[in-house]
């Protein structure tokens, strides 16, 4: 049996969109990060990625990758 765990934090910052789950929620600051900053989401996929045996988003997504 294998298992993934994850976390994922972001600062909240001024004029960013705060999403979670892939859900727009209103609020006067979002989550800072590379892409959408959605920790909810980053989370849940480190922990598929762990369980595959796979490095972390962040390696397979980094912040110097502009795509």
């Amino acid at each position: 049996m294998r298992v993934g765990i994850g976390y994922d934090i972001h600062r909240f910052v001024e004029d960013r969109l705060l999403m979670l789950g892939g859900v727009e929620i209103p609020h006067i600051k979002g989550l800072e990060g590379h892409s959408d900053g959605d920790a909810l989401i980053h989370a849940v996929c480190d922990a598929i990625l762990g369980a595959a045996g796979f490095d972390d988003i962040g390696h397979q997504f980094p912040v110097s990758d502009d795509r």
